[in-house]
């Protein structure tokens, strides 16, 4: 499996915004001595191999999340949804107070990140639904990070009571992840 570049500048645009630029340049040099891949220049488009990128976030939580992957992996995504639309960059696409939307939406933010692999949104009646579906390479990153970036999403949009429950995953051994957003 393979990432997609822009998934590596948003890491470094939200550290570079949280914790400066001088601290995700000594960050990534201390990192490119394990990992020489990222001393190339990263485009967009580039394809990252899966492997590295998740050393790669493995490192970020060590140095800047307390070291507790779990939790790291979920803040990741949450700031993502959040710095995504803080920035203007999803925001005018919405309305105030248009979850559904932009839950329906999150597929998209797949396709954007990932090479492989299918994120699909079952609207209800009460809640949405979000489901992660054949992702060879089933790692907890994937799940915890497109949750925590459409929960982040929610909350930047004005979300004020939100719920979420795990009905499965990676995390828990699981094959698919299914996840239920519900919003008031």
């Amino acid at each position: 499996m393979e990432v997609k570049g822009v998934a590596f500048l948003a890491r470094q645009a939200m550290a570079e915004a949280t914790y400066g630029v001088e601290a995700w340049r000594r960050f990534l040099a201390d990192f490119a001595k394990q990992e020489p891949l990222f001393l190339q220049p990263v485009m967009p488009v580039t394809r990252l191999p899966v492997v590295p990128f998740l050393a790669l976030n493995d490192a970020l939580v060590r140095t800047f999340h307390g070291g507790d992957p779990t939790a790291g992996y979920w803040q990741f995504g949450e700031a993502s949804g959040q710095y995504a639309l803080s920035r203007g960059q999803l925001r005018g696409m919405f309305e105030q107070g248009e979850f559904r939307r932009f839950l329906q939406f999150t597929p998209f933010i797949w396709k954007g990140y990932f090479t492989e692999g299918e994120l699909q949104a079952l609207p209800g009646p009460e809640a949405t639904e979000l489901r992660i579906v054949g992702v060879p390479h089933h790692h907890v990153y994937f799940e915890y990070t497109v949750m925590g970036f459409a929960k982040g999403g929610l909350e930047a949009l004005g979300a004020k009571s939100l719920g979420v429950e795990a009905l499965q995953g990676y995390s828990r051994g699981d094959d698919e992840v299914r996840y239920r957003f519900k919003v008031g």
